[in-house]
Parts: C-alpha cells; sequence; structure tokens
C-alpha cells in the first residue's frame, strides 16, 4: 500500500512539473497605453476579455488611454506602459531618431480594401479643388504626424506647399466644431469622427490619404521595447493571438462588436452612427506588411519629414538585434 501511494505521488510531482508554467503562475499585467482612434481590437479585448482565449490566463491588461501620441510616447520611453499603439508614420520616424521598440502587431490598415482618412470642407465652402486651399486653415492630428505628411504631399502633387496653407494641430474629436466654427476650413477625419461629421453637418471631401499615398499603409501598430519583449515571449504571443482571434471576431460581427465598446464606454458615440460606419481594413492575423512599412518611409524620406533611413526589417523581427 505504502509504495502504491509512493507511485500515486510521483506520478503526481511529475504531472507537476510537466505541466506549463503557466498555469501555475499568476498571469503577467501587461501594462497598455491606448489612444482615441482606429484600434478597435485591444479595445474590445479590454472591454470583453472573454473574447481572448488567453486572457487572465497567461496574462491581464492595465490599460491607460492619452488624448495625444505624443504623450503616449512620452510614457512609453519613461517606462510608465510596455505596450503602446501608435500611428505606423510616428513609428518609423521614432525609429529613425534612435528610439528603440519592436513593432508587434498591426491594428488597422490606411487601404483601397476599407475606409481611408478624408480631408473635408462643409458643403458650402468656396474650397472645390486642392488650388482653393492657398491661405486656408487645415486641421491636421500634429506636426510630423500622418496627417501633416499627407497634406505635404497632397499639395506638392498640386503644385503647392505648406508654406500655402495654415496647418493647425487639433483633436481629432474636436474637428468637427471646429469646422462648422470657422475655426479650421478643412478638417481631417478618419473613423469614427468622419461619420460624426457626415451625420452632424453637410460636408464634402477635398482630399483623401490615398490621393498623397496611393499604396496600402500601415496605420495603427502596436509597439513595445525590446527588453520587454524578450523578457515576455510566452504572454506577448498569448496577446498577440487574442488580438488576432478579437480581430476576426469583431470582422465577423462589427454591429455586436461596437455595440460592447459603447456600452463599456470605450468609445463615446451614438451606437447607431457607430455601428453604420465603414471601417478600416484589418489583416484578420494582425501581421504587420513591411512592404507597406518600406514604402511609407521611402514617402517620409521624399517629403523631408526623415532625415535617414532605419531598418524596419529589424523592427518587426523581433529576434533581430537592433545595430
Amino acid at each position: 500500500m505504502l509504495i502504491r501511494l509512493f507511485q500515486i505521488g510521483c506520478g503526481v510531482l511529475a504531472l507537476a512539473l510537466a505541466t506549463p508554467s503557466a498555469l501555475w503562475a499568476e498571469p503577467v499585467k501587461i501594462r497598455v497605453g491606448i489612444g482615441s482612434a482606429v484600434e478597435e481590437q485591444i479595445w474590445l479585448l479590454i472591454a470583453r476579455p472573454n473574447l481572448g482565449p488567453n486572457y487572465g490566463k497567461v496574462y491581464t491588461i492595465e490599460w491607460n488611454r492619452f488624448p495625444g501620441a505624443d504623450k503616449r510616447i512620452q510614457a512609453f520611453e519613461a517606462g510608465a506602459e510596455d505596450i503602446i499603439t501608435a500611428s505606423a508614420n510616428s513609428a518609423i520616424l521614432a525609429a529613425s531618431e534612435g528610439i528603440e521598440f519592436k513593432m508587434l502587431a498591426s491594428l488597422s490598415r490606411e487601404s483601397s480594401q476599407g475606409f481611408f482618412t478624408k480631408f473635408m470642407v462643409k458643403e458650402g465652402s468656396p474650397i472645390k479643388t486642392m488650388k482653393d486651399l492657398a491661405g486656408k486653415t487645415i486641421g491636421i492630428n500634429g506636426f510630423n504626424g500622418s496627417g501633416h505628411l499627407w497634406t505635404k504631399v497632397a499639395l506638392e502633387k498640386n503644385g503647392m506647399n505648406e508654406n500655402d496653407v495654415k496647418l493647425t494641430p487639433m483633436a481629432f474629436p474636436a474637428q468637427s466644431e471646429g469646422l462648422k466654427s470657422g475655426a479650421i476650413d478643412v478638417g481631417m477625419f478618419p473613423q469614427p469622427f468622419a461619420r460624426m461629421v457626415e451625420k452632424d453637418q453637410k460636408v464634402r471631401t477635398i482630399y483623401t490619404s490615398k490621393d498623397a499615398a496611393p499604396f496600402e499603409e500601415e496605420l495603427m501598430l502596436l509597439l513595445a521595447k525590446p527588453e520587454w519583449t524578450s523578457k515576455n515571449a510566452e504572454p506577448l504571443k498569448a496577446l498577440i493571438d487574442d488580438l488576432a482571434a478579437v480581430t476576426r471576431y469583431y470582422a465577423a460581427n462589427p454591429g455586436e462588436a461596437r455595440k460592447s465598446l459603447v456600452d463599456t464606454n470605450m468609445v463615446r458615440i451614438d451606437t447607431a452612427t457607430y455601428v453604420e460606419m465603414e471601417d478600416y481594413y484589418r489583416n484578420p492575423e494582425v501581421k504587420i506588411s513591411l512592404e507597406a512599412l518600406e514604402q511609407m518611409q521611402a514617402l517620409q524620406m521624399k517629403a523631408g519629414f526623415q532625415a535617414k533611413a532605419v531598418d524596419l526589417k529589424c523592427r518587426v523581427d523581433l529576434a533581430c538585434k537592433s545595430k
């Protein structure tokens, strides 16, 4: 009898030693800094963690929302966030300036396969063409950001330059009112703000992101520090797998998913407006397009936004060591 009990005890011990550590250890808390537009998958994972098979088992999320990308990147650089969302153009520029990070996942793209950002005027505006923008005020999301780049390139394609207009940084939620009040003549509208301004007032599109960059661009990415990714391979893989699962769920159930985001106050917008909006293209595996990044970098270099090229392949490959 004693021998049998010993054998059972040894078997239990062997099973315990063979069991993945994630089943015994506490889930890793990942500090994530999020923004205010086109990153629905990470919001949905936070709002409905049951959609992520690994959430609560391998990792959990502690999140903070930042009104602007600059504050988000500052918190990231200071070590206050493990992972942040960031626009791909801003990420490429930051990489060229020596900020160390890895690009983990693609949350959305500026693509002809879905919605792409519009620059719009009021229906009654005298602005009809790009040439009519001379002397006008254009709202953008910040200097050296995507809106600034697209506007500069679109102007130059029409024989103008950014000195011919006044560029005014303005938060996306404020641009509809800015357009209505006349504080700006042209507003920059990603989703859901494009659908909101279309519901609120009569508007017309003057130019788009695709007028400036007629190729598929990465829009919102997930970034992390190389030292964090090297120490947290298991929770990172679990998070990326869950984001892919949530992305597929979001694509298959957009109405239900968006209603969940409104109900949990992750998005503060009229439900009907949000549910009916045209969405951006989202890669179902949240895979980053290196080709798109390289085309974007070439555009930034040509526009004078970026002083030197960076090895983007190394930024996407988690195993690659930056030089």
